[in-house]
């Protein structure tokens, strides 16, 4: 179109584009972003946010104007005085669910909502959605179907695609490897890539980086080296500890500005600082492809229930291949009815959170209503349990929160993470794959499992194990009982009414449940509001 660039930069791209384009520019781009552009001419304000909220923008407003930062925490400089979003608070002590909704830990201070555009004039401002995930599958029937093959290519197509551009980068690259399917495809296909053409803009991942806990049994180190050696790049393991618990925290929450879910962000954290210490300022990550392929065991019941609408006579064989993972019959139907029960408008927990408040939730939060989810707004497409509870993971009450975890720990150490799995091509192909090349007989990922043969070792292929960032988080807790109870000392938490006395006692005295996320949670909010305070 007759534009000369000057330099190798984005920026001057989006300048172009938005000349050509105006506000329709962003619809062109493939990749993330957030950004404000100032207009001279038509003297407007142009915030925008990509498709999927992989870089974070939030908006304030103070003294009649309108504030516009990457972090809370530049909008907390400005205006400190902050009351405590009592809706948000009460989602996650009592659901665990972060990042859900349109709004932040502080009342005042919302984020811009993905694929969004903020056109501000001094007439007034006008937000415009520019794309949604509107197609879903319809086709829970799990026989093979004759479209499956070309399904899967083209799947595969767009997936070697997506990495590709993302290999492009003038600095060196890096990869997250555990010992499961997601880092193992990305490292498998770029070392492919790779090997095949390097241009002067791409870089071959050099050195693939795992955090590992031995002795714990789902150490995943022995697989990641596997991987490593499998493709031939150079292998960094990572061991992250917690020799101080609160100080670690307070760090972690600095960075985050709100609480967080679990240990994990520990993990992932040591993960980014073992890529900057290596020299490594790019790192791919398989963030999104639980999401959008079916990556966790809880969708294993609205699967079961797609069959149960659309196929019965499928439904015992599906209860006895569960009942081989470790999942009784009864469990299993009752879990797959209530998660058609939470595809409703009103539905806001996901499968398997609980109902009733838990004893440690405070009287300043019982009666306090829920947050909408982030896709209750508008009419949820048609489209299979699965597809639709895979939609409302990637909208709202699974992947916001991971990409806010994945951008402030890369962030931290000036390192850009990028995510190929949620290239919006992508995302909206899967989300286009039937039930049956997501799940078969209760194994998850079906898709990647079918693609990765002879990419990857058969051990990691077929495993049909979901670890996620598993880490020694309830020995961690156990150990450092006489720590944390000392910081519920004179708790401003209890004090606001925001957590019960007796339930926090009772969470410091008896036996951890799980890995001891309840604990968690409550600390969690007990230091993010000292250091709000």
């Amino acid at each position: 179109m007759g534009h000369e660039f000057r330099t190798d930069t984005d920026t001057e791209v989006i300048l172009a584009a938005y000349r050509a384009w105006g506000e329709a520019a962003v619809e062109r781009f493939n990749g993330i972003w957030a950004f404000a552009l100032w207009d001279a001419r038509e003297r407007s304000l142009f915030l925008s946010r990509d498709r999927l909220g992989v870089k974070p923008l939030y908006l304030l407003e103070a003294d009649g104007g309108l504030l516009f930062a990457s972090e809370i925490k530049a909008l907390l400089a400005v205006s400190p005085s902050m009351t405590p979003n009592l809706g948000a608070m009460r989602d996650y002590l009592w659901h665990g669910l972060l990042d859900h909704a349109d709004e932040t830990f502080y009342t005042s201070i919302r984020p811009l909502p993905p694929a969004t555009n903020l056109l501000v004039r001094a007439g007034g401002r006008q937000a415009r959605t520019f794309w949604t995930i509107s197609e879903l599958s319809s086709d829970a029937d799990p026989r093979t179907a004759p479209g499956d093959a070309d399904d899967l290519a083209e799947f595969d197509a767009l997936l070697r695609d997506a990495i590709a551009l993302q290999l492009r980068s003038d600095v060196p690259l890096g990869t997250c490897l555990s010992g499961g399917l997601d880092s193992a495809t990305l490292v498998s296909i770029s070392s492919q890539l790779v090997q095949k053409r390097l241009g002067a803009h791409e870089a071959a991942p050099r050195i693939a980086i795992t955090a590992s806990f031995p002795g714990t049994s789902d150490d995943e180190t022995e697989r990641a080296a596997a991987m490593a050696a499998a493709v031939e790049i150079k292998h960094l393991v990572v061991r992250p500890r917690i020799d101080k618990l609160l100080p670690t925290l307070r760090s972690l929450l600095h960075d985050q500005d709100e609480p967080f879910v679990s240990s994990s962000i520990l993990a992932q954290r040591s993960v980014m600082e073992g890529a900057r210490r290596a020299g490594v300022k790019v790192m791919l990550d398989g963030q999104g492809a639980d999401e959008t392929l079916g990556g966790y065991p809880h969708y294993r019941y609205p699967w079961l229930l797609g069959l149960a609408r659309s196929r019965p006579t499928a439904v015992p064989r599906a209860l006895r291949a569960l009942r081989r993972l470790g999942i009784g019959p009864a469990v299993a139907l009752r879990q797959a009815a209530l998660s058609g029960m939470q595809l409703g408008p009103r539905a806001v927990a996901p499968i398997g959170r609980a109902a009733n408040p838990p004893a440690w939730v405070g009287p300043a939060l019982r009666w306090v209503d829920p947050l909408p989810l982030r896709d209750a707004s508008g009419p949820m497409p048609p489209g299979t349990p699965l597809a639709r509870h895979l939609r409302r993971a990637v909208v709202s009450t699974s992947l916001p929160a991971l990409l806010r975890y994945e951008d402030r720990n890369s962030m931290r150490y000036g390192i850009e993470a990028r995510v190929p799995f949620l290239d919006h091509r992508l995302v909206e192909a899967a989300m286009r794959l039937p039930d049956r090349l997501k799940i078969a007989d209760g194994v998850l990922k079906i898709s990647l499992r079918r693609t990765g043969i002879g990419r990857m070792p058969e051990a990691i292929r077929t495993d049909p194990r979901k670890i996620g960032f598993a880490t020694p988080q309830r020995s961690w807790l156990q150990e450092r009982r006489v720590e944390i109870a000392e910081a519920f000392l004179g708790s401003r938490a209890v004090q606001a009414g925001y957590l019960d006395r007796r339930g926090i006692d009772g969470l410091l005295g008896g036996p951890l449940v799980g890995d001891g996320v309840s604990l968690w949670r409550c600390l969690s909010v007990e230091l993010w509001l000292r250091a709000t305070a």
